[in-house]
């Protein structure tokens, strides 16, 4: 009798096991086999060659864009490839760029926040400029614009670059530049955005910076750029990184309300005050205008109100994408300078002619202008190392790319790495070759080929 009820057992445990098998089977195959779409035959990267390179590179996703992309682009300049848990469109094709980014209607911006609103990019950032559309980017950008309208004096970044400048000329032996660069950085925004000085570049074990590294490591971390749906279940490392994010909410919404407060109690700025506040103060100022008056679009159409909560994820996005944006571009930058002592030692002389060589030689506005033609080392690093890897949108319709014919509803990414390394665009995309950007030398499909910075 016992037997009979230990094969039963066992049985029944079979039977068991064939559920999570037959599950994993599943999504094995709406992994690895993409969906068959009469899109006139747009080819597709094997999900396994992408998973294995992107998580070879991490967290770099350049060698994932040389070894797959780019040669699987070669051909058709577009292909379909798994990435943020489904199967997308990606292209390094100019044209096909130069109508995702006009064709705003059609080509639109892909609301995380909504379609899934449990990762880690979404629940940092929600709902801001960079991810409405409509009436609600509309919004947003009434009170973000306001802030922008203004430039600000080369003397703002003097201090903080000077001591970059000392650290890197103390170190004895190997230098993590990218975050020196990074601190450098976080001071400059936090100046700029804010108002504050973090002391990121006096203090390397401040809390601050830990939180906002992690903040921006976990937002490109591949296991969840491929499989999204784990941030349902943070554990560990990632658990951590949710909690840093629950100090940077408080720590940017404390510093609001502290703006807030400020401002109410001084009234309205003046000119003079408004050209020497920082993003924040005329943010928060817009933002109160429109809580009274209302925000409008061009034709006179009242517009949706900015929530706290907004307000707080645009000071978020500005903030990170920023701070990391700016430090990767110019960690790039010394590396290039350091790897082509030629050109760095033409640009060295070029400066050097302008505003001299003492030890606190430090451009003015007007040297600056003397110096546009550097410009053209600037543009060629971030062409061959942009900060940002893709620009990604939504269809609302069916869209004809070349002979290809995208459905409505389809993801659609402009590979920036894989566009800006196009042969096509630029001859010899490896080699470092500023002149590419000589005003007498620049085709006008480069407007569209080149967006580092999307």
């Amino acid at each position: 009798m016992l037997g009979t009820e230990y094969v039963g057992f066992l049985f029944g445990l079979d039977k068991l096991l064939l559920v999570p098998l037959a599950l994993g089977t599943i999504v094995l195959y709406w992994i690895l086999v993409p969906p068959k779409i009469n899109d006139g035959g747009v080819p597709h990267i094997p999900a396994l060659k992408t998973l294995y390179w992107t998580f070879k590179s991490r967290p770099s996703r350049m060698d994932l864009c040389n070894k797959v992309d780019i040669p699987a682009l070669r051909n058709t300049g577009i292909v379909r490839s798994w990435l943020w848990g489904r199967w997308m469109y990606k292209t390094n094709n100019a044209e096909y760029a130069r109508q995702l980014f006009l064709k705003t209607s059609v080509f639109q911006k892909i609301e995380l926040h909504n379609v899934v609103p449990y990762v880690f990019r979404a629940v940092a950032a929600g709902g801001n400029l960079m991810t409405e559309n409509g009436d609600h980017f509309k919004a947003h950008r009434s009170i973000v614009g306001p802030s922008f309208r203004r430039a600000w004096p080369v003397s703002t970044f003097h201090t903080h670059m000077n001591k970059l400048v000392n650290i890197i000329q103390r170190q004895e032996g190997a230098l993590d530049i990218l975050q020196a660069c990074r601190r450098a950085t976080l001071d400059v925004l936090g100046q700029i955005i804010m108002g504050a000085d973090f002391g990121a570049l006096d203090n390397i074990d401040g809390e601050l910076l830990e939180i906002c590294w992690d903040v921006v490591e976990a937002g490109i971390e591949p296991l969840y750029l491929v499989f999204p749906f784990l941030d349902k279940f943070p554990i560990g490392k990632r658990a951590k990184s949710f909690a840093n994010l629950k100090k940077f909410h408080r720590f940017i919404e404390s510093t609001i309300n502290a703006k807030r407060a400020e401002l109410q109690s001084r009234g309205a700025l003046s000119d003079e005050e408004r050209n020497k506040a920082d993003l924040l103060t005329l943010m928060i100022e817009a933002y109160e205008y429109s809580k009274i008056h209302g925000a409008f679009d061009e034709n006179g159409k009242l517009l949706p109100s900015m929530t706290s909560e907004e307000l707080r994820n645009n000071t978020i996005i500005f903030f990170v994408a920023g701070h990391d944006a700016t430090a990767y571009s110019l960690s790039h930058l010394l590396g290039e300078l350091a790897l082509h002592p030629d050109i760095q030692q033409r640009a060295r002389d070029r400066v050097i002619s302008v505003i001299g060589d003492s030890p606190d030689a430090f451009p003015t506005d007007e040297q600056l202008v003397e110096l546009a033609d550097l410009d053209m080392i600037i543009k060629e690093s971030m062409r061959k190392n942009s900060t940002v890897s893709d620009i990604r949108r939504q269809l609302t319709e069916s869209v004809t790319l070349g002979p290809y014919t995208l459905p409505k509803g389809a993801w659609v990414m402009v590979d920036n790495w894989a566009m800006q390394n196009n042969p096509i665009y630029y001859p010899d995309p490896e080699k470092f070759i500023p002149e590419r950007f000589a005003e007498t030398t620049k085709p006008d499909t480069n407007l569209t080929a080149n967006v580092p910075f999307s």
